[in-house]
């Protein structure tokens, strides 16, 4: 038994306790005292130290592990996203429509209604809807739907608030998708043609952000508010914001002030790739602001880096590669979100000032270009980083060597593969199907990894993330190759340890050691020998956060 001397206020026992400590060993039950774990056991052992008063958990097979630490998603977005449809799982038109159906009846009519995330390869039918699909279920709404990058559709109603007609020209860099036959808008937008529909939302809402489109503080604060339980439901009591503006910040601190957080932040403000303000001015709007480096912070709201990005996306096909898509002759000349030949200026300058840099890429060009750059600035200054590459899809062999030896952790997902990955063989080579985000290739070159959700790009369900990265099976069924699996254990350890190390708190949670933070997601079944078929359908029956039970399913 390993223990502290103090007295429990619970003690679960009878169950797989998934510690995620050095071994990731599994044991039958742990004590809590305030809010640490006090001991962890066989279950004979941790009842023994119970007192009259200690709450007592019988797990009866299920499984405990740390609390979920989705080391990369946007919460105050994913607010935004429970408060309109949600479109993950969603595998055919008729459930879209019935779906939007049901929140219609539930809305004032002329309000907006808004979805997000979905992408073609999810339906049935193998294609994007339009407006039409749209208007049948919801004719007297606005409403628009955000696919997982670049592009939306729209219903009529909301084609019209915008005043996108037949005769509106495409924006620069945008596309307004019209009937061949009639030269009607469709319903689908591309690029910045999406930004007339956005203007139309902000105007209805009377949004009172900064002027550049960036909710006020107050508009964060309810957004989050709406957003932490459902994370809270799915076990998760930790997560990094990747991005975010002072407004975002000011939000989640007055949230810290009033002691209403229930999910820990970890915090990254966004920088080059984000914010389009002069050179110069970029590294000191960011100082300015925060006013200190990565590390900042307590356990409950700190700074873990800067985020970055270099390009786009894979299923809108911007992203920076060396090779072609299905259908292409050769690699396509892509928009990219930041200067290239000042990459290594920004990194170093981040680096210097004490800042981790988290990078956008998607990929292998921009990868290895990410990775060179904070290779050099980190030979200039080897100091103590945990600069990591987001997404992290296509490693070149030169970059998996350069990550090794630096340390460069990959933040990946298996929630992409779950949702998208039903769409790849019409899109990727076989070999990139293969070789997509190749978490085993990453772990044999010890290059730490991260399992996120991305949420709302990816959906929130840690479960199907998990279920992805050890099947490598998408939504559908398609599977990506099985070179690239990993275990139940080695999914766990990347869900929470890993996280808490990206944000540098691994001493104080992540895992469930005596003295460390009591924040424990209980499942509804046992995880130790599970039928990966099975991981998809986990549910969480109770979160711990901080010693108290702040959700429970009943």
């Amino acid at each position: 038994m390993n223990t502290r001397f103090d007295t429990p206020d619970i003690i679960l026992y009878n169950g797989t306790v998934f510690t995620a400590d050095e071994t990731d060993s599994i044991c039958e039950a742990l004590a809590v005292c305030g809010n640490e774990i006090l001991a962890t056991g066989d279950s004979s052992e941790i009842l023994g130290l119970a007192a009259p008063w200690t709450k007592l958990i019988d797990l009866k097979g299920r499984s405990a592990m740390p609390g979920i630490n989705d080391c990369h998603s946007h919460l105050w977005q994913a607010g935004q996203t429970f408060l309109g449809v949600v479109l993950f799982g969603i595998d055919s038109f008729s459930m879209l429509k019935e779906k939007l159906a049901e929140k219609a009846a539930v809305t004032p009519k002329g309000k907006w209604i808004t979805g997000c995330s979905y992408i073609e390869s999810q339906f049935r039918e193998n294609r994007s809807f339009t407006k039409k699909e749209l208007d049948e279920a919801a004719p007297d709404h606005p409403v628009v739907f955000d696919r997982v990058f670049g592009s939306c559709v729209a219903n009529s109603m909301a084609l019209r608030l915008a005043g996108i007609t037949k005769d509106t020209p495409d924006p620069e860099k945008g596309e307004i998708v019209r009937d061949p036959s009639t030269g009607e808008p469709n319903g689908i937008l591309h690029g910045n043609a999406m930004m007339l529909v956005r203007n139309a939302m902000d105007i209805a809402s009377g949004m009172a952000g900064d002027g550049a489109g960036d909710p006020s503080p107050e508009e964060f604060e309810k957004l989050i508010r709406v957003a932490m339980p459902v994370y809270n439901s799915y076990g998760i009591t930790s997560t990094t914001e990747a991005g975010g503006s002072r407004n975002l910040a000011r939000a989640y601190h007055k949230l810290y002030e009033q002691g209403d957080l229930t999910v820990r932040m970890d915090l990254m403000p966004t920088w080059y790739g984000f914010n389009f303000v002069p050179d110069e001015e970029q590294l000191a709007h960011v100082i300015g602001d925060y006013d200190f480096a990565a590390g900042y912070g307590n356990e409950w709201i700190r700074y873990t880096g800067l985020k970055m990005a270099i390009d786009y996306g894979l299923t809108s096909k911007t992203a920076l590669k060396s090779w072609a898509y299905v259908g292409d002759d050769g690699p396509r000349e892509v928009p990219l979100r930041l200067d290239l030949d000042k990459l290594d200026g920004y990194i170093k300058t981040a680096h210097d000032a004490g800042w981790d840099i988290g990078i956008h890429v998607m990929g292998d060009i921009a990868l290895e270009r990410a990775v060179e750059a904070m290779y050099k600035a980190w030979k200039a200054n080897p100091r103590e980083h945990r600069h990591n590459i987001i997404h992290a899809y296509f490693p070149t062999e030169k970059a998996l060597a350069m990550m090794e030896e630096m340390g460069i952790m990959a933040i990946v997902q298996g929630s992409f593969i779950y949702g998208e990955g039903d769409g790849y063989p019409d899109l990727l080579p076989p070999d990139k199907i293969e070789g997509y985000s190749p978490i085993r290739t990453y772990m044999d070159h010890n290059v730490r990894c991260g399992l996120s959700t991305d949420m709302p790009c990816g959906a929130l369900n840690p479960f199907w993330n998990m279920y992805s990265a050890v099947t490598r099976k998408a939504m559908r069924g398609t599977c990506l190759g099985t070179a690239e699996c990993v275990t139940v254990k080695e999914a766990v350890r990347m869900m929470t340890y890993n996280g808490a190390y990206l944000s540098r708190e691994q001493e104080i949670k992540g895992s469930l050691e005596p003295g460390k933070r009591a924040d424990i997601a209980i499942l509804d079944r046992s995880l130790d020998g599970i039928d990966p078929e099975d991981i998809r359908n986990i549910q969480v029956d109770m979160t711990i956060l901080d010693g108290k039970i702040i959700y429970s399913r009943g």
